[in-house]
C-alpha cells in the first residue's frame, strides 16, 4: 500500500481561501504533522518529505500559507500579501483546530521550515493552541540570516522605515537558488518554479525579521511550555539562515525535552539534499516524531506554563 494524497481549499475567518494539501498514511496514523512551508516556497516543493511521513504512519498536512504557493497562484497582486504575525498566528489557530476535531486524541506535531521554522516556533510560545501541541521540528528556521546574506543595518532600517509608511508595498527579494541545496537538479526546480515567486511585502519582511530577532531574547526561549519537546535541525553550510543562531536558541531553551540537530556540509533545504541524505533527513524526524508518539503529549500535561512576554 502506498500514502494518498488530498487536495482541497480551507476559506478562513476573513474570506481569504488557501490551498490545502494532506498526505495521508496507508494504514491507521499514529500521529499527525502540521507543516508551515518556507519563504517563496509551497507545499508541494518537499520532494518527497511528506511521502516518508506518511508511509511511517504519520499523517502529514500542509497548507500555502497566503500569499504564497497555490493560495494566490498567478494572481500577481497577492503575492507575498502574508499579513503580520498575528495574522499568520491566527491562520495556524484555524486550521489546527480543524486537525485537532479530525483526528481526536492523535498526537499533533507541528513542522515547519525556514520562514515557516520561524513562525512555527514563535507559535510555540505565544500561540493560542500551543498546549495542545505534542513537539515541534524546525529546520534550518528564520532566526537570523547566515552571514553572508544579512543584509546591511542601513538597509535594514531603510526598510523598517519603509514599512511604516508602505507596509503592503511588494518587494522583490530574489533568493540564490544555488544555494538551496547541494543537489544542482533540486537547486533548478526550485529557479524554475513559477510559484516560488520571491515576492514579499515590506510589512511581511519586517515581522519575518522581526519573530527572529524576539527568538534571540532569553525571555522568549523561557516562555516556551516545559512540557513541549522541540527539535531544531541546521546544515553547518547554510547560506540563507544561521545555523548558530539556531544552536544558541536551543541552548535558551528550557523545556525538559530537546535536542539541535547538525548536519555537517549540508545546506538550507535538507529535505532536498542529494541521493540519500534527504531520505536520512527525513527518518531523522519520523524517528523523533516516533519516540515521542509513545509519551503524554503536551496535550495530556495540562500543567501551569509560563505566559508569554510578547
Amino acid at each position: 500500500m502506498t500514502a494518498t494524497t488530498e487536495e482541497s481549499t480551507f476559506k478562513l475567518s476573513d474570506g481569504v481561501e488557501v490551498y490545502t494539501k494532506t498526505w495521508k498514511s496507508p494504514t491507521a496514523p499514529i500521529a499527525q504533522a502540521f507543516f508551515l512551508h518556507g519563504f517563496s516556497d509551497h507545499s508541494n516543493a518537499y520532494f518527497s518529505f511528506p511521502e516518508t511521513l506518511a508511509q511511517s504512519g504519520i499523517e502529514l498536512f500542509s497548507f500555502d500559507q497566503r500569499g504564497w504557493g497555490r493560495s494566490c497562484g498567478s494572481n500577481t497582486s497577492q503575492w507575498g500579501v502574508s499579513g503580520d504575525t498575528r495574522q499568520l498566528l491566527a491562520d495556524i489557530d484555524e486550521l489546527l483546530l480543524v486537525r485537532l476535531s479530525a483526528h481526536p486524541g492523535l498526537p499533533l506535531f507541528l513542522l515547519s521550515h525556514s520562514m515557516g521554522g520561524g513562525t512555527a516556533l514563535t507559535y510555540a510560545h505565544r500561540g493560542a493552541h500551543r498546549n495542545s501541541l505534542a513537539g515541534v521540528v524546525a529546520w534550518s528556521p528564520m532566526i537570523d540570516f547566515a552571514a553572508g546574506a544579512r543584509p546591511a543595518a542601513v538597509v535594514l532600517a531603510a526598510g523598517r522605515l519603509a514599512a511604516r509608511v508602505f507596509p503592503g508595498r511588494q518587494l522583490l527579494n530574489k533568493l540564490d537558488a544555488a544555494a538551496m541545496s547541494r543537489d544542482t537538479e533540486a537547486c533548478r526546480v526550485f529557479a524554475d518554479d513559477p510559484l516560488c515567486h520571491d515576492t514579499g511585502t515590506l510589512l511581511g519582511i519586517v515581522e519575518m525579521l522581526d519573530r527572529g530577532k524576539q527568538l534571540q531574547d532569553r525571555e522568549v526561549a523561557a516562555s516556551f511550555p516545559r512540557s513541549l519537546p522541540v527539535l531544531v535541525a541546521h546544515g553547518t553550510a547554510d547560506r540563507v539562515t544561521d545555523c548558530e543562531a539556531s544552536r544558541r536558541f536551543v541552548d535558551m531553551l528550557q523545556v525538559d525535552d530537546k535536542a539541535f540537530k547538525v548536519y555537517d556540509g549540508w545546506y538550507h533545504k535538507l529535505h532536498a539534499e542529494p541521493g540519500e541524505d534527504r531520505v536520512v533527513f527525513a527518518n531523522d524526524v519520523v524517528d523523533w516524531i516516533k519516540a515521542r508518539c509513545s509519551t503524554p503529549t503536551a496535550a495530556d500535561k495540562q500543567a501551569d506554563e509560563p505566559s508569554s512576554k510578547l
